[in-house]
């Protein structure tokens, strides 16, 4: 999975060890994302990777770590109590391997950035000299293959990966942690160097210590960002508000490229925002817009054809309107989501809004008189009174035990705790199980001999996906496998 710097409340976990006029700065809306400053002129770096953080190497800079945590600078890594909070459970458990790509953003000027610093493990144990400036990770869409092709210099004003990916095993029970450390050969305290630590790709390791077959996740996300912002191919913006919130295609594919860890696994691109007071027209515009933009990146990288799945929201309230003002404007989105699933065989849709009968799970002061026992009832009638999650049982309509009461929707649009998040997160899931047939193998939405075609050619070549029953080895029972798939009902 990919993480952005942000604190310790989502699914990565960051720290920061600086302190004094070179401390650590967040590229964010309020701070106009500007990552440098050439000849008096910013620069800016809007990409919503959540977040960029510079470290100014100012002489009255202090790493304030101590004891086990001196020398250090920064810290990434997975928050492995948000996971366990899931299905899925923990993230690591003791016994785990894993290797982390670090993330980060050169400046134009390479001279401006800090030459090194020194990758470790959650312990502090260093694991690697990071080259900032001439052992860039290379790229696919350049051309390269970063598999087998040297390290190169880093991208001036782009996101950038350091070529060799550290290996993390120990407490990674804690979640794994990739430590940034200072360089004695190239220190940044009384320096006037920075540097931008942009992210970490985590990902876990097989017995053999290659890299396990499974789903990685990437996020791009950013607080208020707006669906036009997401769909336009245009230059970062500096300033605080929707009018700075744009990135170009260039930035968007050096990120997707630094960041992919199997050219041959299927994106799936998974667009969930929160519903906007604009027209049909304009939406669908911008929605169009974004899966373009996506379908364009991942073939500049090389990657298999991107699969687009469209959430609608639950509901909400759309930008200060009432609760019946609101309502048009998310089933709008509803229809502009079935359209594209129904024309584009690359796309899928979903609805939270009518899975829930478009109930608004709020209080009466945000939904309206006798809202918030419309959404007990709800809960009630429909078997979701009580569910289980990742272990824990959550009481979504009773007041006793800590339940929600019915209130999953605390100000009109936010979640307002882990079990409502929970509850959505579960009906998800149970669609996305219930349409999956792994005997549509081509997945072309038939089930027919060109599925058994194109498994067999896909078995002879040794693919990922020919290996069907994922043991790592391509034999006849592969085949049986896939063949009993085959005869099976399919949703």
């Amino acid at each position: 999975m990919c993480l952005g710097y942000k604190g310790g409340g989502g699914l990565g976990r960051a720290f920061n060890y600086t302190d004094g006029a070179g401390s650590m700065v967040e590229v964010n809306a309020s701070n106009g994302w500007t990552v440098e400053v050439n000849g008096g002129t910013p620069a800016h770096f809007a990409l919503p990777v959540n977040d960029l953080t510079k470290v100014f190497g100012d002489p009255a800079l202090e790493l304030t770590g101590s004891g086990g945590n001196a020398g250090r600078i920064q810290a990434l890594g997975v928050n492995n109590v948000r996971f366990a909070q899931t299905d899925q459970g923990p993230f690591a458990r003791a016994g785990d391997r894993f290797r982390a790509r670090m993330l980060y953003y050169a400046p134009a000027n390479p001279l401006d950035m800090l030459p090194s610093v020194v990758l470790g493990d959650f312990s502090g144990t260093p694991r690697a000299v990071a080259d900032l400036r001439g052992s860039a990770r290379p790229k696919w869409h350049t051309g390269a293959n970063p598999d087998t092709d040297p390290a190169g210099a880093a991208t001036p004003s782009q996101i950038n990966a350091f070529a060799g990916d550290v290996l993390l095993e120990e407490q990674v029970e804690n979640g794994p942690r990739l430590v940034i450390l200072e360089d004695s050969n190239s220190p940044i305290v009384g320096s006037e160097a920075y540097w931008f630590l942009g992210g970490v790709v985590v990902y876990r390791l097989d017995s053999e210590g290659a890299r396990a077959r499974g789903y990685y996740h990437t996020g791009l996300a950013q607080d208020s960002w707006s669906f036009e912002g997401h769909a336009k191919d245009q230059a970062s913006k500096g300033g605080n508000g929707s009018a700075g919130k744009t990135f170009s295609d260039e930035q968007l594919v050096h990120w997707l490229d630094a960041t992919t860890v199997d050219r041959g696994q299927t994106p799936v691109v998974i667009i969930h925002m929160a519903t906007e007071g604009k027209t049909y027209e304009q939406i669908d515009a911008a929605v169009r817009g974004i899966i373009a933009r996506y379908r364009s990146a991942f073939a500049a990288i090389g990657t298999a054809p991107p699969r687009f799945l469209l959430i609608g929201s639950y509901m909400h309230r759309v930008g200060g309107r009432t609760p019946d003002e609101s309502r048009p404007f998310i089933e709008q989105l509803d229809a502009i989501y079935l359209h594209l699933a129904e024309t584009e065989s690359d796309c899928a849709f979903f609805s939270l809004y009518r899975a829930t009968d478009g109930v608004f799970f709020t209080t009466d002061a945000q939904g309206g008189a006798g809202a918030q026992q419309s959404a007990r009832d709800w809960l009630d009638a429909n078997g979701w009174s009580t569910i289980t999650y990742g272990g824990q049982t959550y009481h979504l309509s009773s007041p006793t035990n800590g339940g929600l009461d019915g209130v999953l929707t605390a100000d009109g649009l936010h979640l307002s705790s882990t079990p409502a998040a929970a509850f959505y997160a579960k009906l998800i899931g149970d669609a996305i199980a219930a349409a999956y047939c792994p005997g549509d193998f081509n997945e072309d939405g038939v089930v027919n001999t060109l599925d058994v075609l194109d498994f067999l050619n896909a078995w002879n070549a040794k693919t990922a996906k020919g290996d069907f029953n994922s043991d790592g080895q391509w034999n006849t029972l592969d085949v049986l496998a896939f063949l009993n798939a085959y005869n099976a009902p399919c949703p």
